[in-house]
């Protein structure tokens, strides 16, 4: 298993301002430290978090090695997933976009496929992304940016934008097209938002295009659920419910705090001025910064921020530290793979994983239905 083994072993877009591109110089771990370490520090989060540090080294030395310049200023080699996120286990499938933001380019696809046969080659290390497509490919920034919603917005292009903003990491040093692509995703959202502000001009208001794509993200993950088990035969259908019940929600849960936190956040409402451009400008800067944390960060964080008790918090990151560990177990990941619907009720590991997802979902509830901070936030704009 990681969590006991990894302990001993480690140790074009539309174009943007300059000041845009600036990225954060903290690490993961020095951004999480300063707001909400306590919690991080549960086990097994900082040996999630190293193991997947280290991975990302690694795959960045090997591609290096074998493809010099697998990435440029027009690409970025971008991960998603428990990797990106920081809670990298044994089983952790690899998935990954090769990101292009500059002129079509035949090289393109002869480095992702190059990418791909590489991966391959070490199976062992990296197992490969899942059946539907979505990854272990190429992706272009004009659909992710101009193709939302419409009939051109496949689920696959929503899924690649919503993920980028909220769980993706690029490899490597050089991420200009990684950030471009983010700041442009950001921008597109609140360009169709007719006031920034609220009447009064004292807040900013949540930003309901990018708010609404974070939803419609959600219910379309738990009607695809549906549809692959129907697909599949049932197949996989125990490891899937599980990560649709944690994983899968904490990801939608992060994307509502950022949200919600455009309005409540007492930094972002002090640099409200007259000047237009610098409202927009503050607010791109606000969630680009939001979401470098990774949704543990930024769950973390709100936790702390909104006076959610501190008893009630460790419970709830007791939960997500429990469906790690039961995930990175070998016997009850391979239960859980091979678990039909129709056997759940009277399997104890999915017992336990149901148990589990309860109390994370009380969690949820009382942060977003019972704090004073959110609750107003979630009936305005949660549901209608």
């Amino acid at each position: 298993m990681l969590l006991s083994s990894l302990a001993n072993e480690i140790g074009p877009s539309p174009s943007l301002p300059s000041r845009m591109l600036q990225s954060c110089a903290m690490s993961a771990y020095e951004r999480a430290a300063s707001v909400v370490s306590e919690f991080l520090e549960i086990a097994p989060l900082p040996t999630v978090r190293e193991a997947a540090s280290a991975v990302r080294e690694r795959l960045d030395s090997l591609l290096s090695t074998e493809i010099p310049k697998y990435t440029s200023e027009d690409t970025s080699l971008v991960v998603f997933g428990s990797l990106a996120r920081g809670e990298w286990t044994s089983a952790s499938d690899l998935d990954w976009t090769y990101l292009i933001d500059g002129q079509a380019n035949s090289d393109h696809l002869v480095i992702a496929q190059k990418i791909r046969r590489i991966l391959d080659k070490h199976k062992n290390e990296f197992s490969p992304p899942g059946q539907t497509g979505t990854f272990g490919n190429m992706a272009f920034s004009h659909d992710i940016i101009h193709q939302i919603g419409g009939q051109n917005d496949t689920n696959k292009n929503m899924t690649q934008r919503i993920l980028l903003l909220l769980e993706s990491q690029a490899i490597g040093k050089n991420n200009q097209a990684h950030e471009r692509i983010i700041r442009g995703v950001i921008n597109r959202y609140l360009e169709e938002g007719n006031h920034l502000l609220t009447e009064d001009e004292t807040r900013y208001r949540v930003p309901r295009f990018l708010l609404n794509d974070i939803v419609r993200f959600w219910r379309t993950m738990a009607v695809d659920f549906a549809s692959k088990q129907r697909d599949r035969g049932g197949e996989g259908w125990g490891l899937r419910n599980a990560k649709l019940r944690m994983s899968r929600k904490l990801i939608f849960a992060s994307g509502l705090l950022v949200c919600f936190g455009c309005n409540l956040n007492s930094s972002l409402q002090k640099k409200i001025s007259t000047d237009k451009s610098d409202i927009k400008f503050n607010l791109v800067n606000h969630i680009r910064e939001q979401i470098r944390l990774t949704p543990l960060e930024i769950l973390a964080k709100a936790l702390k921020e909104y006076d959610v008790p501190k008893e009630v918090s460790l419970k709830f990151f007791g939960a997500y530290t429990e469906f790690l560990k039961t995930i990175d177990d070998g016997d009850s990941r391979q239960k859980l793979e091979k678990l039909r619907a129709r056997n759940s009720r009277t399997d104890e590991i999915f017992k336990k994983i149901r148990d589990i997802s309860q109390t994370f979902e009380d969690g949820l509830d009382l942060l977003f239905f019972d704090n004073s901070h959110l609750a107003p936030l979630t009936r305005k704009y949660g549901v209608f």
